[in-house]
């Protein structure tokens, strides 16, 4: 059997099952799984994918999809084929990705973005489980009773993971929430699309000026990074001076245990995460969308850690 066929504009592989000549082919148990966005970012995912569907058992080929944005429709229409799972969708595809399936859950709707394609017979339905990994980090960070959760938080970037942390900040009682973004006009465009949902708390779109960031971030309880500024930088994106004391950060970067805005949150008694508790926690709620199966967490932790080069111990959350 040759190499899987891919959408159009993927990558050079042969057509599709359903334009071949001739009667359909039999069915087979193998089904696809494509991951469709850059490349750059596919790594871990992959990894963590393929071990959670072997130790299940089950037979389906993950593939990695990158078409042009023009070609994004096409790509997802593929999806409605037979032999497919769904998909697991990445930068730089998760908010345009909303506009080109049949419907939306709850939090793909709220957050304006999705990550999770499923099919359904010919119907496709997309999730946001980004927004299960930010509860989940959230949760495993901040205080147990919710009533003590800071009010408020600065959010760093405008991507799919930024506004999973804007939709699920709005359901978490926080009244004032700043976004950052190198490129204001994506902060605003964030900040435009919770105009309805967060008409009960402030939601600001702010230019990343040194001062500005600071201001906001020395008044924040909660600092969610994810912008991937930093991570591979030695210095913090936030003057160590502007982080107040007993900070909370969740650094959605994957590739590092601590950036150097977590260590300087921690050396002011912050309390800490990366983001590798909820990468697992969005990927373990994707193989419950796809298999109806309850996904193997020390599998997807250990296939985590072993693409990152990093023992399972850092995966953790660190501080007070």
């Amino acid at each position: 059997m040759g190499p899987p066929a891919g959408p159009p504009n993927a990558q050079p592989q042969p057509c599709p099952t359903h334009l071949k000549n001739g009667p359909a082919e039999p069915h087979m148990p193998e089904q696809r799984l494509p991951i469709i966005g850059s490349s750059n970012q596919t790594t871990p995912i992959e990894a963590v994918l393929r071990a959670g569907l072997e130790t299940a058992g089950l037979e389906v080929v993950v593939e990695h999809w990158e078409p042009r944005p023009y070609r994004l429709g096409e790509a997802i229409a593929e999806l409605r084929g037979r032999d497919y799972l769904g998909a697991l969708v990445i930068a730089p595809h998760k908010e345009k990705a909303t506009t080109l399936v049949g419907t939306l859950s709850d939090d793909a709707r709220l957050s304006g973005a999705l990550n999770v394609i499923v099919r359904d017979g010919t119907r496709l339905r997309g999730h946001n489980t980004d927004m299960d990994g930010i509860r989940a980090g959230l949760a495993a960070m901040l205080p147990r009773v919710l009533g003590r959760w800071p009010r408020v938080a600065v959010v760093l970037g405008a991507g799919g993971g930024a506004r999973a942390a804007v939709a699920v900040l709005i359901g978490s009682g926080f009244q004032h929430v700043a976004v950052f973004n190198r490129h204001l006009h994506k902060a605003e465009a964030l900040v435009a699309h919770f105009a309805r949902t967060a008409r009960h708390m402030e939601v600001r779109a702010r230019p990343w000026h040194e001062t500005i960031l600071e201001a906001e971030v020395s008044r924040a309880g909660l600092v969610i990074d994810a912008s991937g500024l930093g991570a591979d930088e030695a210095a913090s994106s936030i003057s160590p001076d502007a982080l107040p004391d007993h900070l909370f950060v969740l650094d959605l970067a994957l590739h590092q245990s601590a950036t150097p805005l977590m260590r300087e949150a921690k050396t002011r008694g912050g309390t800490v995460a990366n983001g590798q508790a909820s990468f697992l926690a969005a990927q373990a709620a994707a193989f419950r969308l796809w298999t109806s199966k309850e996904p193997p967490a020390d599998v997807l932790r250990e296939a985590l850690s072993s693409a990152l080069g990093a023992a399972n111990r850092e995966v953790a959350v660190a501080g007070d």
